[in-house]
């Protein structure tokens, strides 16, 4: 027998095989395989530690996020609500009558056997239905089940906790705060009973789908960064690219295509303001499909109001707009531009349709040169907001969702700046009926939207408005 001792040969560990002779230890240098595997085994440990460490502070952030979100708005509960509520209760509880909101305004002689306690709050009474038919479908099914308005206002929280969730899925609960718990958001469904979120739900769903690849891609490249970030295998001052910027992705598929058309032709139908995200939705099929999918796209859009509103039609009359009321012709509230515009030209201030030309100008070029579609719904509500001859406080909750990515300051800034108009039902209240804000009222709501918006875009230049080719 071979009585002298012979160790086994070492496994090559990292490329490196390591010789021992029996009589000398290995020199340090020589174990270069070992340091490779330590180093590897440390950093998959760390990688571990650190995403096990994001899981538990998600799931922490996840219970802050969802119960002040959900607190605030069950606290506001029971406020009283604006008087817009009072409208869509009876316009729900008519058309359980069998008569039609679009025929017969609240004062009308034969609705008066079915006044109820409160149809003297209702506003407006000598003006028929504005809300488009979904909304009236809405305001129906809630009639059949009761007419209490702590009804109608968990309706209106429930789209707007389904816009939180949205915005909590895809950018996060830290951005989503930004929504959540937004004092202007949280007063406009669930204190004022304002329907809008109705509207803006499906928007937001239209516009994650529609972007949603390049959403996502931003979502994981940033998730990416931060765990190189956190193992120190990347510097930090290195750059990345912002793929946010980029245009929406042309290799969408149809079902993609027409699940964002259908769910934007639902918010059109709800509130008549998402026709242009419609046309752009369209302008972007035509663009980069081609002319089949944009009719395809455009009569989608359509159909949603077109199945709702055959029930209110007859006699080949759908008179879904009261065009000829003095609320639609010539109605001002807090406006912006049309308050300068009136400032020195007299007769503006008694015409409200001159402002749909600008408006179009505007909405075109935006067609023309957004890259996706957050960045022409946000850009267009914008316009809308500044340009509008009408404007309520909640208006405003319209673009908070699509300000988001970039937190805008003059949506962060507007979302306080907006409570000042509520000093005109302070007046009311008082007696004195003139719905105008003063100068510096006036000033004081809009400035720090525009001053905001404007820095916002100017610290940002990857926000700015410019058309990339695919």
């Amino acid at each position: 027998f071979d009585t002298e001792f012979r160790p086994p040969s070492p496994p090559n560990l990292g490329g490196t095989r390591i010789q021992f002779d029996g009589k000398s230890p290995p020199k340090l240098g020589d174990l270069g395989g070992f340091n490779v595997a330590n180093d590897t085994s440390q950093t998959t440990s760390k990688s571990l530690s650190i995403k096990y460490l994001r899981k538990l502070k998600t799931q922490h952030s996840g219970l802050n996020f969802w119960s002040t979100t959900i607190l605030s708005r069950l606290l506001l509960l029971p406020m009283y609500p604006g008087d817009d509520v009072w409208r869509y209760l009876w316009e729900g509880y008519i058309q359980t009558l069998g008569f039609s909101p679009y025929h017969l305004p609240p004062n009308a002689t034969e609705l008066i056997p079915y006044h109820t306690e409160w149809w003297s709050l209702i506003n407006h009474p000598t003006v028929s239905a504005i809300y488009p038919p979904v909304a009236q479908l809405g305001f129906r099914m809630l009639a059949l089940i009761d007419l209490k308005v702590w009804l109608f206002k968990i309706a209106f929280i429930l789209a707007d906790l389904l816009i939180c969730w949205l915005l909590s899925r895809r950018f996060g609960y830290h951005q989503a705060i930004f929504y959540a718990w937004n004092p202007l958001i949280i007063y406009s469904f669930a204190g004022g009973a304002h329907y809008d979120s109705w509207f803006v739900f499906p928007l937001v769903a239209a516009w994650l789908v529609f972007d949603r690849k390049t959403e996502s891609l931003r979502q994981t490249e940033i998730t990416e960064i931060e765990e190189k970030l956190e193992i120190g295998t990347v510097a930090e001052k290195s750059s990345f690219p912002n793929p946010l910027m980029s245009s929406s992705d042309h290799s969408l598929t149809w079902w993609h295509w027409i699940a964002s058309a259908l769910l934007v032709g639902i918010s059109m139908a709800v509130k008549w303001m998402s026709l242009p995200i419609l046309g752009f939705l369209t302008w972007q099929a035509f663009r980069k499909v081609g002319v089949k999918l944009a009719i395809v796209v455009l009569l989608c859009g359509f159909l949603p109001f077109g199945i709702t509103a055959l029930q209110f039609c007859s006699s080949g009359e759908c008179p879904l707009i009261p065009t000829g009321s003095v609320f639609v012709s010539h109605g001002r509230s807090a406006e912006l531009i049309p308050y300068i515009v009136s400032e020195y030209w007299e007769p503006s201030r008694w015409v409200n349709w001159i402002y749909a030309f600008p408006l179009g100008l505007t909405v075109s070029w935006l067609i023309l040169r957004s890259r996706n579609f957050q960045q022409f719904t946000e850009w267009y509500f914008f316009s809308l907001l500044i340009l509008s001859p009408i404007i309520h406080a909640w208006y405003f909750t319209w673009i908070i969702p699509f300000a988001v990515p970039y937190r805008n300051l003059g949506v962060r800034l507007v979302s306080i700046s907006a409570f000042i108009y509520f000093v005109l039902q302070h007046r009311m209240a008082l007696g004195n009926y003139s719905w105008y804000l003063t100068p510096q009222e006036r000033w004081c709501l809009w400035l720090p939207f525009v001053l905001g918006w404007l820095w916002t875009h100017y610290r940002n230049p990857n926000v700015a408005l410019n058309q990339n080719s695919d």
